[in-house]
């Protein structure tokens, strides 16, 4: 096994060095190989000494051979082996894809190989072979394979002879590898190269002619071709070559045409090149209606067809047309080769003399370069000048003569004399230089570029050339998608997901230093009354008039809106809760200033909410649920103040213990109840699954939502045994439902912060599930962003443990939090639901509607199902299946019900209607 890898290995080396810039995750791969097989060699001695490494011993082996299979994919790289004894072979599942067979198919015997080798390499694939199994030599080949689907493609194989103790060969192992890309580049180089040989070397270029269409035929696999010469005095085109493979059909079909063509003739292939000056293609010329050998093409088998101009100087010296055996579309290289081609012959045909064909190419290549978009500057090793294009001189504002007495450092800001020596001892190395820089203009402005480098030499003396393209309006496009992404577009001020990256750093960077800082939640009051009266216009207005307030009253502090009338603010390094207070203070008074609106004179307030780090809490997410808590108990306060989240907290320490203690007994009188509501499928409207949620029947207080009770279990640490209720009440009503012969459906269930870092998490679940007869596939438990990302490698295990069992995992709130794809990537997520922020101002807010598109976008890519919830408007459900959201969750379909009712809900169900058809169901 050793020496297999190490042929692999070597094949694997030596693509990474052909293209170290292409194959990165390859050469760490090829570094783990290497240390795993040696791993596995250490292993296989200590075996004999040791039998317990058995196990780990079969486990790297399995690993490692996982990785090879992956490498190979990537390298497109294949791996076999041939017993000459048993006269069978063996080899990896990339070589099927490089012979273009199915995995499944049995693998192909010597012989059906070597009767799909092309026929001019058959001979020679057959003595390399041959000289391996009877002389042992090694054999390093690249040959043409002809693939069941018609195509061919250049394969390189790689053969090791083993022989047996006798000396004889028994086996051969070895690689292939796909290198059709690399050799049909070859291929067409070494056809233009011989294209220029053949010119340089001959007298006449008209002889050589011929000559040149069969290597041109040769190379694309064409049957023949002509070259036809302008005469301009007779306005003809005549045919002064051909050449085509034997065969009298073919020779017919010339023979058949005429030898000249008058001009203009419009069904003539020739003279619609020459009118359009540029490369004409047939993908089947049998079948062209304004070819007018289309008949005789027929008749002869020929179809696809391609002409192109020769030039020089832009002047159209002669057109060469090529016909090939099959319908064939135009591709980018053959365009390109033709067009090389095309100018090269064209200029050979125009060089009468020498020195005239020297200056004819020069102005040429000049005026290629003089149109060019970007500027070309050539300059010594010392910076100077030597030549420009008119866009250099245009795009700095300087004359050439100007330019030319100047020095590269004069206009490349970041370019020292020290960075000059840098870059031209690599460029003399022979290594390209890519650089961002800026540049100066005449007058004084600077614009960003982006520069490559390279040598030249001019009389024999190295310079560098530098390729510079202006990249302001691609680097104001990233700006600008930068800023969108990290600003509301309404205020323009950061938005949620900038606020959470600063209030990560800012607590990191306190906590290093021993400072404390504050956030302020800010909730304008009575902003919903002035939507409702003035219009969302006015309301839009009055928001911009808000932020700008808050960004002036607070200078250097960072301001955020989240969405709608929320804004929040961060306060770092503080001294003591009195400046905290007079900031309080001043965006209050700034706020409730009068603001003419639509004829009317509007005062506003705000209600603000305040938690200190470290104090109330050690992370953004603790920071941000207390500022929510006391911005709302700055409501109760009767608005236009402002509650510290310590305060909040001491000043109703009674009655948090009464309530917590009511709590605690809450599930021993059965006081809580569930409620469900639907998830369903946009596009049909079919409930689909139910989310449980909880409600909590106060004898005293009467029925309470969850925001008002589980923030207190959750501190009190009741949250476990209420989750754990929650869990079982859920799965017993899906059992009843089923029991009822409804169909199936989902129930989704939250799971708490401290249920999900409990220790038997996963045994109790799998015992609720084992005791009710549950179907495991129909629960789904939701998790948070911040819970997951609390304890990364522990979220994957306790996720994974869960999927084990068939449960469906969910991301509830998602957008809000902080995860990062690379971690999305890692969890085995089923489900992602869109946080009802997003969907609250859509269609209307372009952020929200961009990062609702983006999450729709990730999840279909990930093959994770994507749920909107809070929709409650016939728009957002238009817009959210425009954009092809499979489910959605919220008021427009029906609010949260008890368990009888929602049974009657799901019979109705039953016959669904597009939900799009429906009308709102008016919040209760």
């Amino acid at each position: 096994m050793q020496r297999n890898y190490s042929l692999l290995l070597k094949q694997l080396h030596q693509l990474g060095a052909e293209r170290p810039g292409e194959l990165p995750e390859l050469v760490q791969w090829l570094q783990f190989l290497e240390h795993a097989t040696n791993n596995c060699a250490d292993l296989a001695l200590d075996t004999a000494q040791s039998e317990r490494n058995k196990d780990y011993l079969a486990s790297e082996i399995q690993d490692l051979s996982s990785r090879i299979e992956e490498t190979q994919r990537i390298a497109g790289l294949g791996d076999w082996s041939f017993d000459r004894r048993l006269g069978q072979g063996k080899w990896s599942r990339e070589c099927y894809r490089i012979f273009g067979l199915s995995p499944s198919a049995p693998m192909p015997t010597y012989k059906e190989l070597s009767r799909q080798v092309h026929r001019d390499d058959r001979l020679y694939v057959k003595d390399r072979v041959e000289a391996a199994l009877h002389d042992a030599r090694k054999f390093e080949i690249e040959f043409r394979y002809h693939l069941p689907d018609g195509d061919i493609r250049w394969v390189r194989a790689l053969g090791q002879p083993i022989k047996n103790a006798k000396g004889q060969v028994c086996r051969l192992f070895g690689t292939v590898m796909d290198v059709n890309s690399r050799k049909l580049i070859e291929v067409r180089q070494a056809m233009e190269h011989t294209v220029a040989r053949l010119l340089a070397e001959c007298d006449s270029p008209v002889e050589v002619i011929p000559e040149i269409i069969e290597t041109i035929c040769s190379t694309f696999g064409w049957l023949c071709g002509a070259l036809w010469m302008p005469d301009k005095k007779a306005s003809v085109l005549r045919r002064a070559a051909t050449w085509s493979q034997p065969g009298s059909s073919i020779e017919q079909f010339f023979h058949n045409t005429p030898d000249h063509i008058p001009l203009p003739a419009s069904g003539a292939l020739s003279s619609r090149t020459l009118r359009v000056a540029r490369a004409d293609w047939f993908p089947d010329a049998s079948r062209g209606e304004h070819f007018e050998r289309a008949t005789q093409a027929a008749a002869t088998g020929l179809h696809g067809c391609l002409a192109f101009p020769l030039q020089a100087a832009g002047e159209i010296v002669g057109i060469m047309e090529f016909f090939g055996p099959q319908p064939q579309e135009a591709d980018r290289e053959t365009l390109q080769s033709a067009h090389f081609i095309g100018r090269h012959i064209g200029q050979f045909f125009q060089r009468k003399q020498v020195e005239q064909a020297l200056r004819e190419s020069e102005a040429h290549f000049r005026a290629l370069v003089e149109q060019a978009s970007d500027s070309f500057y050539v300059h010594n090793m010392q910076g100077k000048f030597i030549d420009v294009n008119q866009q250099g001189c245009e795009g700095l504002g300087y004359t050439r003569a100007e330019l030319l007495a100047m020095s590269a450092q004069d206009v490349d800001l970041d370019l020292t004399s020290r960075e000059l020596k840098k870059l031209t001892g690599k460029v003399a190395a022979g290594t390209p230089i890519a650089r961002e820089s800026r540049y100066r203009r005449k007058d004084g402005s600077t614009f960003p570029v982006e520069i490559r480098m390279g040598p030249i030499d001019i009389n024999g003396h190295q310079h560098l050339l530098s390729l510079v393209r202006d990249v302001t309006e691609r680097k104001e496009m990233q700006d600008h998608i930068q800023h969108l992404a990290y600003h509301d577009s309404l205020t323009n001020l950061p938005n949620r997901a900038m606020f959470n990256r600063h209030l990560s750093h800012a607590i990191d960077q306190s906590a290093r230093h021993g400072r404390s800082l504050a956030v302020l939640f800010i909730d304008l009051d009575r902003f919903k009354y002035v939507n409702d009266t003035l219009g969302h216009d006015a309301g839009d207005r009055l928001l911009q008039e808000m932020s700008r307030r808050l960004a002036k009253a607070l200078h250097s502090d960072l301001v955020a809106r989240l969405g709608g009338d929320e804004f929040v603010v961060l306060l770092e390094d503080i001294d003591d809760s009195e400046h905290v207070s007079l900031v309080a203070h001043k965006i209050l008074s700034a706020l409730v200033e009068e603001f003419p609106l639509n004829g009317q004179l509007i005062h506003i307030t705000a209600s603000i909410g305040v938690s200190i780090f470290p104090d109330d809490g050690k992370d953004e997410f603790a920071l941000m649920k207390h500022a929510d808590i006391a911005m709302y108990r700055a409501k109760d306060r009767g608005k236009n103040n402002f509650q510290f989240y310590s305060a909040y907290m001491s000043q109703h320490a009674a009655k948090m213990l009464a309530l917590e203690s009511s709590l605690r007994r809450a599930l021993e009188r059965e006081e809580l109840v569930l409620y469900y509501q639907g998830k369903v499928e946009t596009r049909t409207g079919r409930i689909t699954g139910v989310e449980s949620l909880v409600r909590w029947q106060h004898p005293e207080l009467g029925l309470l939502c969850p925001d008002q009770f589980i923030p207190l279990a959750e501190e009190t640490g009741l949250i476990v045994p209420l989750s754990k209720w929650v869990l079982r009440q859920a799965c017993m009503q899906i059992c009843a439902w089923q029991r009822e012969n409804l169909p199936p459906l989902t129930v989704a269930v939250n799971l708490s912060a401290r249920q999900f870092t409990e220790d038997y998490l996963l045994e109790d679940t799998a015992q609720t599930l084992r005791e009710l007869g549950m179907d495991p596939t129909l629960l789904e438990l939701e998790i948070t962003e911040s819970m997951m990302m609390h304890n990364p490698e522990r979220t994957i295990q306790i996720l994974q443990g869960l999927k084990a069992m068939g449960i469906r995992i969910a991301i509830d709130d998602f957008g809000i939090g902080y995860s990062s794809l690379s971690h999305l990537r890692q969890f085995p997520i089923d489900i992602i639901k869109i946080d009802r922020s997003f969907i609250q101002d859509v269609p209307g807010d372009p952020a929200d509607e961009a990062i609702t598109e983006a999450i729709i976008a990730m999840g279909k890519s990930l093959k994770i199902t994507v749920v909107a919830e809070g929709v409650e408007k016939i728009e957002q459900l238009q817009f959210l299946s425009d954009r092809s959201c499979e489910e959605i969750q919220g008021y427009f379909f029906s609010r949260p019900l008890p368990a009888e009712e929602f049974t009657k809900l799901l019979w109705k169900n039953l016959a669904p209607v597009a939900i799009v058809k429906k009308r709102p169901v008016a919040k209760q």
